[in-house]
């Protein structure tokens, strides 16, 4: 008796290894979207800690990490904490010619003088911030020093609202004289913050909270890129995933194997194919002729009529194939590869992004370099330097007889 005849098509991964390849796939897929559930899950929870761990009137005392307050400049000062970046831009075009343009980090200098901070409780706080002091803040400075060079600028400035990270201690300080000291008597003890010994000393412009808040935000985002990744990965392998979850192996009439060629672009090419009848219910009979097959299976088939096996899936006659198991085709199984890669891509990005503060600064825009302006940096303008400094006076004058400023 005549065995049946079990072959699968040209260019179909075979069954067990067809399951282990798309599960790989949809393993990966769960992976990262667990991976970005996760971060959401840590983000959120770092955000409801970090804004829970400033309370505006609550009294200072020794050892404190965070404390936050209105700036103040020190007397003979009118700078606190500010970086320059440096940046040069260069220009790129594709074979298109469209243009694009990108401006590179090439020095970054922090100056850090001390400054104060007026709590909500009406108390002054000297900042002494280290010269790696790391500023959150916007670069909302520039100045342009050449089409292709430029530098950016973040500062603090009198009257904005911060939260300095680092180590609360009591210590004289030289602004702080007693109702009853004489002259240049020694200065009286007040609260001083200074870098931690472990942290060193962050000064933030936004909320605790805010750094956290992006990122659940990016994961979030994220996450939805993922699952439309996911859906889209389901439509190249919809015909392998009927034949697993709708399909039936069935004996079906083995009428023969055959050649044929086939042109394209003037190129002619051989094919090896085999031609099958079976049932496809309610009773009736489909035949596929020439269904390929790989030449070195082609050479072991028989040449008389016979038994095949076939999966066959009931109503997609699309998704019905040869074999007995679930072949998946290579091609749309590589696009399932490549749409997973580029979900690993995007989580892996959004893992791994860092803002101006936390490392290089690299800004990448379409377009060619823009043109050069007229801006210039608050503390190269006369005019406005000085408009800082009457106000900054003004805000060191009248904030010992305000009301003390609220935290949002």
């Amino acid at each position: 008796m005549q065995a049946i005849v079990k072959v699968f098509e040209d260019n179909h991964i075979d069954p067990p290894w067809s399951y282990l390849a798309v599960f790989a796939i949809d393993a990966v897929m769960v992976l990262v979207i667990a991976f970005c559930v996760r971060e959401i899950r840590r983000a959120r929870r770092a955000a409801v800690e970090a804004a829970a761990v400033i309370k505006p009137k609550a009294p200072l005392f020794e050892g404190a990490r965070f404390v936050a307050g209105t700036v103040e400049f020190a007397q003979g000062e009118f700078e606190a904490v500010r970086v320059t970046i440096s940046q040069e831009g260069s220009e790129e075009s594709d074979k298109n010619n469209n243009k694009s343009h990108t401006w590179t980090e090439t020095e970054r200098e922090t100056l850090a003088r001390p400054f104060y901070l007026r709590h909500d409780t009406g108390v002054r706080v000297r900042v002494e911030p280290p010269d790696d002091v790391l500023l959150v803040d916007t670069l909302d400075q520039k100045e342009w020093l050449h089409s292709s060079k430029r530098k950016l600028r973040a500062e603090l400035l009198p009257g904005e609202r911060v939260v300095v990270e680092g180590r609360l201690h009591r210590a004289p300080d030289p602004e702080e004289v007693g109702e009853t000291a004489g002259y240049r008597q020694a200065a009286t003890t007040g609260w001083t913050m200074k870098p931690s010994p472990q942290k060193g000393m962050h000064v933030s412009t936004e909320s605790l909270s805010r750094r956290h808040e992006l990122r659940a935000r990016a994961f979030f985002w994220t996450c939805v890129w993922v699952g439309l990744l996911g859906l889209a990965m389901l439509i190249p392998l919809g015909t392998y995933r009927a034949r697993v979850l709708l399909g039936e192996n069935v004996v079906a009439t083995y009428l023969g194997k055959r050649t044929f060629e086939r042109t394209s672009k003037g190129k002619t090419t051989l094919h090896h194919g085999v031609d099958v009848r079976y049932e496809a219910p309610p009773g009736t009979v489909r035949a596929s002729r020439g269904i390929e097959v790989d030449d070195d299976d082609y050479l072991e088939l028989p040449a008389g009529p016979g038994e095949i096996w076939v999966r066959r899936v009931p109503g997609f006659s699309t998704a019905t194939a040869l074999g007995q198991g679930s072949s998946v085709w290579v091609p749309p199984w590589v696009a399932a590869v490549v749409l997973a890669g580029i979900a690993v891509y995007r989580a892996y990005r959004t893992h791994t992004y860092r803002r101006w503060y936390e490392g290089r600064l690299v800004e990448k825009d379409k377009g060619p370099l823009p043109p050069q302006t007229n801006e210039r940096f608050l503390a190269d303008d006369p005019v406005a330097l000085e408009g800082r400094r009457a106000r900054a006076l003004r805000r060191e004058r009248a904030a010992k007889h305000v009301e003390p400023i609220p935290f949002e």
